[in-house]
């Protein structure tokens, strides 16, 4: 398993989801790049982002680069709503403090079935679980 994205337009819906294990800022980054690059990137309203499983290996300073990459793809940026399922409570603390950093809204919690819900797409938990299974 590696980090990937897909991005359903006919959704507009996207996933990006990071390989379990201890996770640098560079391919944190890498991977938020990668989609915003994504030429179906302006469809995406609604975003989830899998970090389960996650360390993070990074100062926290670097968060400002992660905001700036999101400011420089504003203009592109559709989205509505951004959930991020993070399972571990440093990791949470991070997200925490990038969510204050932004401008958009995001959202995390610790469940399939909140990211779900906060989410709020127009189809079953079921097939909600198959498009996330990336």
């Amino acid at each position: 398993m590696i980090n990937r994205y897909k991005i359903y337009s006919e959704l507009n819906f996207g996933v990006a989801k990071l390989e379990p294990g201890i996770k640098s800022f560079e391919e944190i980054f890498q991977l938020a790049k990668d989609f915003r690059e994504d030429p179906d990137f302006s469809k995406v309203h609604f975003q989830l982002n899998d970090l389960r499983g996650c360390s993070f290996d990074f100062k926290l300073s670097k968060i400002s680069s992660m905001v700036s990459l999101i400011e420089e793809y504003q203009n592109l940026d559709n989205q509505k709503i951004g959930v991020y399922i993070i399972d571990k409570p440093f990791e949470t603390a991070y997200m925490q403090l990038f969510q204050n950093s932004v401008k958009y809204k995001r959202d995390f919690c610790s469940t399939v079935e909140k990211s779900y819900n906060l989410l709020d797409l127009k189809i079953s938990f079921k097939e909600f679980e198959k498009l996330i299974n990336i």
